[in-house]
């Protein structure tokens, strides 16, 4: 972008622009350019780029330009200048060297941008082996749907990142018309089903947290009520609106979680969502530090949350429940029963635990969703 290059563009345009770009850009990285954002200027038209070079985004802000023009600044300093910046209307020129000056109201700023040149490309596919025998497939779904299906799954994905096939959600097509999303991290295990007319994919692929965690945000924008994600080789991308989203596909094999699907449980234990979750949260206050166990005690039509630490104290609650049968015990992480009830809403009725005894795992359902399945690990306390 030479001296004489000069952009106008709508403050509060750019703004949601840079909004959108800043989960990309890494905090703290090795190479300083990845903590830049790509402005291509042309006609009447700003697309702002950015990427890890494992998740990329790109999303267009009208702008008024002489020229073509191509630069990069820092994301995030950038994005706090037009932030605080007061007025309708900022102007970015070019000065000397790799210096650009941005004025908006009565104030200004001047940043130093890197050779846009030295900026990498956008995730794209490879031409690998992996590549050739994945067949691209569409998912045509509404936003609302794919947003649903990605907060019971994403929380799910194991933090650990050694564990690099359990660092994202698969997803595949259980059969026709069905698109199916998994998360598990060797403790817990989350799985949803949804209807897509027409969905038919071979195999399954692992989409990795960080990109749809960002894909999440952009399906909360404005725009269609449908959407469409693309597999196709080792990528996955997202369109909507002026924004798009691409990732690389997580390599590796998931596991195969449906040896840890239990068979049918021997109760079905009906309770008011917001009642567990409230009664597991108080009892958690007292749990252990490193398990965060607590005790669900069942007896006839109650149920009994408890923890205890002989360190700091203890605590128990009863509820009602919908149980008759012999009494029993068992422990569990309040962490994972706390986060799926946090994810499901009082809309969908009463959670169901499928329980059998104090060694099974219990499997979490609602009475209106018969496509959600929870199923946690006990443990021993």
């Amino acid at each position: 972008m030479g001296k004489s290059m000069e952009l106008v563009i709508e403050r509060l345009a750019f703004l949601n622009g840079l909004g959108m770009v800043q989960g990309i850009v890494e905090r703290r990285n090795t190479v300083p350019i990845l903590g830049h954002v790509l402005l291509s200027a042309e006609d009447s038209q700003l697309q702002l780029s950015a990427t890890d070079l494992e998740v990329g985004i790109c999303t267009q802000v009208p702008c008024e330009a002489t020229g073509r023009c191509t630069l990069t600044l820092s994301a995030r300093k950038l994005y706090e200048v037009v932030r605080e910046a007061e007025g309708d209307r900022l102007t970015l020129r070019g000065l000397d060297g790799d210096w650009f000056e941005i004025k908006c109201g009565r104030a200004r700023f001047k940043m130093m941008g890197l050779d846009p040149r030295s900026f990498p490309a956008m995730p794209a596919q490879g031409t690998g082996a992996a590549d050739a025998k994945r067949a691209r497939c569409t998912l045509k779904i509404a936003a609302d749907v794919l947003s649903t299906m990605i907060d019971r799954t994403l929380f799910a994905v194991s933090p650990d990142e050694a564990r690099y096939n359990l660092s994202g959600v698969f997803i595949e097509s259980p059969g026709p018309g069905l698109v199916r999303m998994v998360a598990t991290d060797g403790h817990r295990l989350s799985m949803i089903d949804r209807e897509a007319e027409g969905f038919t994919m071979q195999g399954g692929a692992i989409l990795p947290r960080k990109g749809l965690a960002e894909l999440r945000k952009l399906l909360e924008q404005a725009g269609d009520p449908q959407v469409e994600l693309v597999i196709d080789g080792q990528l996955a991308s997202l369109r909507r609106g002026r924004t798009e989203v691409s990732m690389r596909l997580v390599e590796g094999e998931f596991p195969d979680y449906r040896g840890v699907l239990p068979p049918e449980s021997r109760y079905q234990i009906g309770i008011t969502r917001e009642v567990l979750l409230n009664s597991i949260k108080r009892a958690a206050i007292f749990s252990n530090e490193r398990f965060h166990g607590v005790k669900l005690a069942f007896a006839d039509a109650t149920l009994t949350v408890s923890s205890t630490s002989p360190e700091t104290g203890e605590a128990s609650e009863t509820v009602d429940v919908d149980f008759h049968g012999d009494e029993f015990a068992v422990g569990f992480n309040a962490s994972y029963l706390q986060q799926v009830l946090g994810v499901i809403g009082d809309s969908e009725g009463n959670a169901k635990l499928g329980l059998t005894d104090d060694v099974s795992p219990c499997v979490l359902t609602t009475e209106s969703d018969s496509g959600f399945k929870y199923v946690v690990m006990p443990i021993r306390l």
